[in-house]
């Protein structure tokens, strides 16, 4: 929260406390609050609903409402009816926003406190209305709901992101990262947010790269640069200024990786590319620095063959467009054989190495190899943390080789050994839904799907194929 002249927090456009309501509102409150002490948990929500339909800016209402609605429904399921109601209200979002407030917290949250698209509806509408802690406190009862569930948490930090609270958005990030160490966007975010707060904590926003340099030793500033999130301008410095550093000795590892570095958050990622290669040579093969020029490799790669298929696809009558797809086909299968190459030599010189195993299995997935594929990855199983990502792929692989039996002996394992509805389990069970479809295995087919309606209406299409079995039936 932004603070006044004299540095007392300004009250949020939409923040109404209790003492701000007129008489008539506040007895209803309290009476509403004094239904909370005795446990009347419906006769307070009629009382909240009805403060907050005249008043939406109180949030600390809105919060006893949700409190009250969770009490109310316990352990008790809901009809099922919510997520219906919310794709009707969707057109009063933004035709008036608090009108559509009101209605969700009535038609759907009052019954059903957790549910997604309820949720999702108040957010959008709290945006609308310009009622950014509400939309807040919408994403915060998704998490509350469904903590397992990152697209949620990744919703969250981004919004606090946004929003400029970077110390809230790094603590999403964080518990991201705890329940998906892998998460390369979480990752970044949290590095983010974390350099976004200290520089505005220590006022260096708007500072140039030089101006962060002064009165301070250069070997201790530039550590300390490195580690905030620099605007292109500065990052343009720090190359101009490492680059006089490389031109006086090509040899220094530490300057290199940093130019290369600092190319890679320029996303210049052919620069960053030869930098990296170059830092791996003076390293005597440091496996972290092989892995890095193998993942820009990649993206260069994969970004130059983008740009031929796009062209293509755009100049359909171009005078060589044969010559053209041939290029591309050709790429295609070059950098599939280069990719399976190194992931292959990496294993060759690590054997035990399960990650690389799994690299390799995925290299050959990808490329079209499922049996090739299979012996990598059986292997890599071994290990607990790539355990459940190599059964999905495994059952993938086996499903395409029209083994389904061994296929769904994969899936259903690691579902069993997933407890919480994240997007892992998730994916798994869209993956054994799907074979159980090709299967002819309808009852299997709907039951995996259901799973994930029960916990995701938005994930792929699944509302669609089970709404459709509805009618089909």
């Amino acid at each position: 929260m932004s603070t006044g002249p004299e540095g007392t927090p300004e009250k949020a456009p939409d923040l109404v406390s209790e003492q701000d309501l007129e008489k008539k509102l506040r007895d209803l409150y309290l009476r509403g609050m004094s239904a909370m002490e005795l446990r009347n948990w419906g006769y307070a929500i009629t009382l909240f609903q009805a403060v907050l339909k005249q008043e939406p800016r109180f949030l600390q209402c809105r919060r006893q409402l949700r409190a009250a609605a969770v009490k109310e429904k316990g352990g008790k399921k809901s009809l099922g009816t919510e997520s219906m109601k919310a794709m009707t209200m969707q057109r009063e979002v933004k035709k008036d926003p608090l009108a559509a407030m009101a209605n969700v917290e009535k038609e759907i949250l009052a019954t059903d406190p957790y549910n997604a698209q309820g949720n999702q509806l108040l957010f959008e509408a709290a945006m609308a209305a310009e009622m950014p802690l509400t939309a807040g406190f919408a994403l915060e009862t998704l998490t509350e709901g469904d903590p397992e569930n990152t697209k949620h948490w990744h919703q969250l930090g981004q919004f606090y992101f946004d929003q400029s609270e970077y110390e809230k958005a790094a603590e999403v990030y964080e518990k991201i990262r705890k329940k998906d160490p892998a998460d390369l966007v979480a990752i970044k975010m949290s590095k983010d947010a974390t350099a976004q707060q200290s520089m505005k904590s220590q006022n260096w926003e708007g500072a140039s790269f030089k101006e962060l340099m002064k009165d301070s030793g250069e070997a201790a500033k530039l550590e300390q640069v490195n580690r905030a999130a620099m605007t292109p301008e500065m990052l343009q410095e720090k190359v101009a200024l490492l680059a006089e550093q490389y031109a006086a000795d090509q040899n220094n590892i530490n300057v290199v990786k940093d130019l290369a570095d600092a190319y890679e958050q320029l996303e210049d990622f052919p620069s960053a590319l030869s930098y990296f290669e170059w830092a791996y040579q003076l390293s005597g093969s440091d496996s972290s620095l092989e892995r890095k020029v193998a993942e820009l490799r990649e993206r260069v790669n994969k970004a130059h063959l983008k740009e031929l298929e796009v062209f293509i696809a755009e100049n359909p009558t171009h005078p060589e467009i044969e010559e053209l797809k041939a290029r591309a086909d050709g790429l295609r299968r070059e950098q599939s054989g280069q990719f399976i190459d190194e992931a292959r030599a990496r294993v060759d010189r690590n054997p035990t190495d399960m990650q690389l195993r799994f690299e390799l299995g995925e290299r050959l997935f990808d490329a079209g190899q499922f049996r090739e594929a299979v012996p990598e990855l059986q292997k890599a199983k071994r290990s607990p943390s790539l355990r459940i990502r190599v059964m999905n792929m495994l059952g993938q692989c086996y499903a395409k080789m029209k083994m389904s039996d061994l296929a769904a002996q994969q899936f259903e394992e690691a579902v069993a050994e997933l407890n919480a509805m994240d997007d892992t389990k998730k994916n798994l069970l869209y993956n054994l839904g799907l074979l159980y479809e090709e299967m002819g295995n309808k009852e299997k087919y709907l039951d995996s799907l259901k799973q994930i309606y029960a916990a995701d209406y938005d994930y792929r299409d699944v509302a669609e194929r089970v709404e459709r079995s509805y009618s089909e039936a």
